[in-house]
């Protein structure tokens, strides 16, 4: 049996399984021996586990931590926002996993059923005020820049591994990845890596700047336009100090570097601002240490970060669910590779949800902003065509 029908036949199996982006394709984990529903009090107990050594490629945990449960960590409350009771992180133990090139093949014969409207959480005219909002307390010095989020939701029976095939073939991104299991799918073309962590090296990948494409608009165009765009600099810049600053908190000092400084990467519908910072840790740092320094990311909340999260939680009547939280895996050996979820379908209960934000500076124009997160969802929302 070839890996193509082996894909099709562990998909139709309803088995749960996980696809993730590697460096020469994907892999695919399956045959779960355990399954960790994270809560307050075992997500100290999980990330607290005694280091093990690193004898298989199945020497690990993979899944995700949610939104909310990684502001609760590091001391923040979200108010009472509306929720779908979705889990606030999973992580799973595989016992088998399997190579793949990059050039998945599957199809669902025509299985997805949706209705292809979506509905938007916030209308132009409610994030204008609250763009307003954000605007005077940036002048008033409480944040220096803000990512409002907005939804887009619709009701759909989704096939997630014909959505994921497509999504890839023409929207491919390094930290790409897809969940499937029994009551849920999460289909993710995620560009940005948070954390990479080998031994006592460890790194992260803030994206801060973003330009649609069109054919007057080549990469070396978009970097000349991110160079003199005022708005899209402060971004970018103010993302890496703070990125940078989190690093250092569990960094050796004088050892956090940016090794690629505001490069370009080009996307489907879009290119990214980007830029790599490393850094080396210093003794006894532990997984807890290094999560509750670096997540949430910075580049999809905004900074400062602990009073710019105030500001969010405070003004969200909605739960972000897995959006902006981090999908990877954290091997027996301590060593982990985390993204942060943007660019990523949720569904649950028949549900699929497409969350996105764009960031608010001194300089920001509210239309553009908006028009900025339709940009960002449109790779998605074209998969239920």
């Amino acid at each position: 049996m070839n890996k193509q029908d082996l894909l099709t036949n562990i998909h139709k199996s309803k088995k749960p399984y996980i696809i993730y982006k590697s460096k020469n394709g994907f892999d695919l984990y399956t045959n779960f021996s355990k399954k960790i529903l994270l809560n307050q009090q075992n997500i100290y107990q999980f990330l607290n586990q005694k280091k093990k050594k690193f004898l298989k490629q199945t020497d690990l945990f993979l899944g995700f931590f949610g939104y909310e449960i990684l502001n609760n960590l590091i001391g923040i409350k979200l108010r009472n926002q509306k929720k779908i009771n979705f889990p606030k992180g999973i992580f799973y133990k595989p016992e088998k996993k399997i190579s793949f090139s990059n050039n998945l093949k599957y199809r669902n014969n025509g299985m997805n059923k949706n209705n292809n409207i979506f509905k938007i959480n916030i209308n132009r005219k409610s994030y204008s005020k609250i763009f307003d909002k954000f605007k005077k307390k940036i002048k008033s010095g409480e944040t220096y820049q803000i990512k409002i989020c907005t939804k887009y939701k619709t009701y759909s029976k989704i096939d997630p591994l014909d959505f994921f095939c497509r999504l890839s073939e023409t929207n491919l991104a390094p930290e790409a990845f897809l969940i499937r299991d029994s009551n849920y799918s999460i289909i993710s073309c995620s560009p940005e890596n948070l954390i990479t962590k080998k031994g006592s090296l460890i790194s992260t990948k803030p994206i801060a700047g973003t330009v649609r494409k069109n054919k007057n608009m080549n990469k070396n165009k978009a970097l000349e336009y991110f160079r003199k765009n005022i708005k899209e600099t402060k971004e970018h810049n103010m993302i890496v100090d703070m990125e940078r600053n989190d690093l250092s908190r569990i960094c050796q000092v004088g050892s956090v570097k940016l090794s690629k400084a505001k490069i370009v990467e080009e996307y489907k519908d879009l290119f990214h601002y980007v830029t790599l910072i490393n850094g080396r840790l210093k003794k006894n740092i532990s997984n807890l240490d290094i999560i509750k320094a670096m997540m949430p990311g910075g580049s999809v909340i905004g900074c400062p970060k602990i009073s710019t999260l105030n500001l969010l939680n405070n003004q969200e009547k909605e739960n972000r669910n897995i959006y902006t939280g981090s999908f990877g895996y954290i091997k027996f050996n301590g060593d982990m590779r985390f993204n942060i979820i943007i660019r990523s379908i949720l569904n649950y209960k028949d549900i699929s949800e497409i969350s996105v934000a764009s960031g608010v500076v001194v300089d920001s124009n509210a239309k553009n902003e908006f028009n900025e997160n339709y940009i960002k969802a449109k790779a998605l929302i074209d998969l239920f065509k």
